[in-house]
């Protein structure tokens, strides 16, 4: 894994953390057409060591408010997970590299957490079926006649978002969340060689899991 560290005193004592993937919708095949995004919700379902429910508990008993300072996204290239602390304090900076690294390796994919998911994912798949997107879209598609670009928006597809299976999730999960693919940024107002050896000691032993996904 690949980490940048930079010391930034304005506002005083905040700190920015960004964990992103080089994984996206571009990396899907026919069958999983928008299982990225499904993956980056099922982040905050529980994983080995944080039971479903608890993530956004912790995050707010630290003082962090579910999107406002805790967020994610996925895009066509890139999934990253976005935390902004009020400080720098070493309960702050713990919990949060504790809980991106069970993001980077250790989700659960409990079956009854996915088919309840499923219908968060789908019911925004169904808010962005608008105007605005097909026209995006066809537009691409007028332009760009075959793109393959055209036909991985991160949304996905519908079919696919309804019957995707746990093992699918999975194979996509351990295919693509691998330290190889990760990059982990922190911008703040913190001591940099204790936020280091944190890093070193959280994320030392990651190692992946399964076979590499292959860029496009």
């Amino acid at each position: 894994m690949r980490y940048a560290l930079m010391k930034y005193q304005l506002p005083p004592g905040a700190v920015s953390i960004r964990l992103s993937f080089a994984f996206g919708s571009l990396a899907e095949a026919d069958t999983e057409k928008g299982l990225a995004h499904f993956i980056e919700h099922m982040a905050f379902n529980g994983s080995k060591a944080v039971p479903e429910g608890d993530m956004v508990k912790i995050l707010e008993r630290l003082g962090l408010a579910f999107g406002a300072d805790t967020n994610a996204s996925t895009g066509q290239k890139f999934t990253t997970y976005m935390l902004e602390l009020p400080n720098a304090s070493d309960e702050l900076i713990d919990e949060s590299l504790f809980l991106l690294r069970e993001v980077s390796s250790e989700l659960s994919f409990d079956a009854a957490a996915i088919d309840r998911e499923r219908g968060v994912v789908l019911s925004e798949w169904r808010r962005g079926d608008n105007f605005a997107r097909r026209r995006s879209e066809q537009q691409l598609n007028f332009l760009i006649p075959g793109a393959y670009a055209a036909s991985r928006m991160p949304s996905g597809d519908p079919k696919v978002l309804e019957t995707a299976s746990r093992e699918t999730l999975v194979n996509l999960y351990d295919r693509y969340y691998r330290p190889e693919r990760a990059t982990l940024v922190i911008v703040g107002d913190f001591d940099i060689a204790a936020v280091e050896r944190k890093i070193a000691a959280k994320f030392g032993d990651w190692k992946g899991r399964g076979e590499p996904g292959k860029d496009l």
